[in-house]
């Protein structure tokens, strides 16, 4: 009995996210639901391209050791802190 009372209450934790008062992270976009992660990947790719652009055009593109991890990196960052924005994860 006690085996089963401590299973159900380690349990409960892990129902926190199905709760129905939490929206699912997802916007219209003509009528149909895209998740907010992919919008967010394709907003780093596009930061990650005006980036490169600038390192090209300054001469810093020249000196990067491994330019496509550097890219790849912040590609992702970028990405990660377009989701933190969206999600309200700062506050």
């Amino acid at each position: 009995m006690r085996r089963r009372f401590a299973l159900t209450f380690s349990i409960l934790p892990l129902l926190a996210g199905c709760d129905a008062a939490v929206r699912s992270p997802s916007i219209s976009v003509f009528g149909s639901f895209f998740p907010v992660w992919i919008l967010c990947a394709v907003a780093g790719v596009i930061v990650t391209a005006i980036v490169r652009a600038v390192f090209i055009r300054s001469g810093i593109d020249e000196y990067l050791p491994v330019p496509a991890l550097v890219y790849l990196c912040l590609s992702v960052g970028s990405s990660i802190g377009f989701w933190l924005v969206w999600s309200g994860g700062f506050a």
